[in-house]
């Protein structure tokens, strides 16, 4: 049983990235909510290996929400 007093933060946050690459074709990724290791917030995920034009791509995509700049 939980009570939505309008504070609570949704459970599951998800973002998509698409990667489209020189020839058209787009890979989706999946970002599942993050708090990195600073205190931020955002998303990221390691990106799972494709292959393009016969070699074999990877690698990361991590956002963040910016803080505001002090005065």
């Amino acid at each position: 049983m939980s009570s939505d007093n309008g504070s609570q933060k949704p459970r599951s946050k998800i973002a998509f990235a698409v990667i489209r690459m020189p020839d058209g074709k787009e890979h989706e990724i999946p970002l599942p909510a993050k708090t990195f290791s600073s205190g931020r917030e955002g998303y990221y995920a390691q990106i799972p290996g494709f292959v393009y034009e016969d070699e074999v791509y990877g690698g990361q995509i991590q956002i963040w929400k910016k803080s505001k700049k002090s005065s």
